[in-house]
């Protein structure tokens, strides 16, 4: 192993390492008490849940002008798509997401659910 192989190797394990803090803390940064849904169509709002707020499980069908489905299950601190008629079904498949920054994405039908939290603002990494 030459020597040019070793600096490069050691820049590409900074750079992991270094993407692999950030991440770390962006998450740390957003978890807090309160996980709201925001499922949006084609840029819109449709509906906004507090997960925290959910005391029984809640499945509601969103349709498209054109007559497809997106089958939401909400429970208790998490939500996901049961059942939709895309042709893949990705977002079937994506699960249950229940922490903030999460987020399901159905393409074909333009419609995303993402989980936002409140900021804790106590001490943090970038407070020391």
């Amino acid at each position: 192993m030459k020597k040019g192989d070793k600096i490069v190797g050691i820049v590409l394990l900074v750079i992991v390492v270094i993407a692999l803090g950030a991440t770390s803390i962006y998450k740390a940064s957003i978890k807090g008490s309160a996980n709201i849904a925001v499922i949006k169509r084609e840029g819109k709002v449709i509906k906004t849940i507090d997960l925290n707020k959910v005391v029984k499980p809640e499945e509601f069908t969103f349709k498209t002008a054109n007559g497809h489905f997106n089958t939401i299950l909400v429970n208790h601190n998490s939500i996901s798509i049961k059942d939709a008629d895309c042709p893949h079904k990705e977002c079937v498949k994506s699960g249950v997401i229940s922490k903030p920054g999460e987020m399901i994405v159905c393409l074909p039908f333009k419609l995303i659910i993402n989980i936002n939290g409140q900021k804790n603002n106590g001490i943090d990494a970038g407070t020391f």
